[in-house]
């Protein structure tokens, strides 16, 4: 996922990166220091967010996950599409330029077969994924996810976090999506928007169209402030302290799709929020860290 989040994708109960890139962008805004901002959070595979984004009547490419290379060329099949796109579903950035130990090179790979589905899905589940993030070690792929490709027109970016020094929820936008953040940041900084939300009174569909005019969006307002109120109501109803979509995309067809996602959620909200915190992976962190969880 080309975004804020690249640099820190794991479950930690430690300060991470993916926050602190995150953060210390906004900050050089001139934001007061949130030093009450959530530091252990819960990180999900891109599945998991998927699901979510779906379940609140987000726009999503077609999707599935599959456990073995046979689950992953009949899901492939049954999208009846020759645009097709198989991720390993492991937590670190990078999955593009990693390597497996299987000898196969990269975790995201474009094809156009069900039976390349299936080569590839052979070749990542079980075997080990090592990007710069994970060091040598690497980290287990035990699932993939195939998708349908989508050609993009024009990519967006779009993210809600937490921000404790202004007492809620900060909206940053981008007519820039699709590509490092970060790097948006340096060369283009007034191409990123920065709009605090009242938690009390929430996000406005005024307030929503407002976002879509500063990013070029003006004459589909309407689309776009109702994605943003569904992208509100998922970050408040799941306890995220931040969800992210990079590229939010308008398709060949004129139509809008979160193409990646990256959710957070509070570690703190995990008695609340069962459903969420049984997507936890323990595969992916740290012994310690699974050990540490366990005596609570």
């Amino acid at each position: 996922m080309r975004s804020f989040l690249r640099t820190g994708l794991g479950f930690s109960r430690n300060p991470c990166a993916t926050q602190k890139s995150l953060v210390g962008l906004y900050l050089d805004r001139g934001a007061q220091n949130p030093q009450n901002i959530q530091k252990r959070f819960l990180n999900v595979h891109e599945y998991v967010s998927y699901t979510f984004l779906s379940e609140h009547g987000i726009s999503v490419p077609n999707f599935g996950l599959a456990k073995t290379s046979d689950e992953a060329f009949d899901i492939a099949k049954k999208m009846n599409t020759k645009d097709l796109v198989i991720k390993a579903q492991v937590l670190t950035g990078g999955r593009g330029k990693g390597h497996f130990t299987s000898g196969l090179q990269g975790g995201v790979h474009l094809v156009t077969t069900p039976e390349e589905i299936k080569t590839l899905a052979s070749k990542m589940i079980g075997s080990t994924l090592i990007t710069k993030q994970t060091g040598a070690a690497g980290k287990p792929c035990n699932k993939v996810l195939v998708t349908e490709k989508k050609t993009a027109r024009k990519e967006y970016y779009f993210a809600i976090m937490m921000e404790r020094a202004y007492g809620g929820p900060v909206v940053i936008s981008s007519s820039e999506g699709g590509v490092e953040i970060e790097t948006v940041a340096e060369k283009n900084p007034k191409a990123i928007k920065y709009t605090p939300i009242d938690i009390v009174q929430g996000l406005s569909k005024e307030a929503a169209e407002k976002i879509a005019s500063d990013i070029g969006l003006g004459q589909r307002k309407g689309e776009i402030a109702e994605f943003l109120l569904k992208f509100y109501d998922l970050f408040l109803k799941k306890d995220a302290t931040l969800v992210e979509v990079n590229p939010f995309t308008e398709d060949v067809t004129g139509k809008f799709f979160c193409l990646d996602a990256k959710l957070n959620f509070d570690d703190n909200a995990e008695f609340r929020q069962k459903a969420v915190f049984d997507y936890r992976d323990f595969t992916q962190e740290d012994i310690r860290e699974v050990e540490a969880h366990k005596y609570g």
